[in-house]
């Protein structure tokens, strides 16, 4: 089988067209990565999201060498207090000293 030759630039139309190349359509690695095809469609252009990552695996080329203007994903990760626990509140539940009554403030 012939090497891919080196490519400075790619366009969703050389990319799309490497899949084929390669024996891969849009449908099909939407349907094994469990993605919907127009996610895969859209990820043509930025290269966006999971969509593009999936898309740089089936080519086998970095995803910034695809797509060199993308945006890095941000190392942030939210906080899941599901899997956590909740935070500690700065504010507290239940004051130190108990409330009067409104019977209390009346008298």
């Amino acid at each position: 089988m012939a090497k891919r030759r080196p490519q400075t630039t790619w366009d969703r139309h050389s990319i799309k067209a490497e899949l084929h190349r390669l024996g891969w359509t849009l449908t099909e690695i939407a349907a094994r990565e469990g993605l919907h095809r127009s996610t895969l469609a859209k990820a043509l252009n930025t290269g966006s999201g999971r969509a593009g990552e999936v898309i740089a695996k089936y080519l086998s080329i970095p995803i910034a060498e695809l797509w060199p203007d993308r945006r890095k994903r941000s190392p942030h990760v939210i906080y899941n207090s599901d899997k956590h626990g909740p935070a500690a509140s700065q504010k507290t539940t239940c004051p130190t000293e108990p409330l009067s009554s409104d019977r209390e403030v009346a008298a």
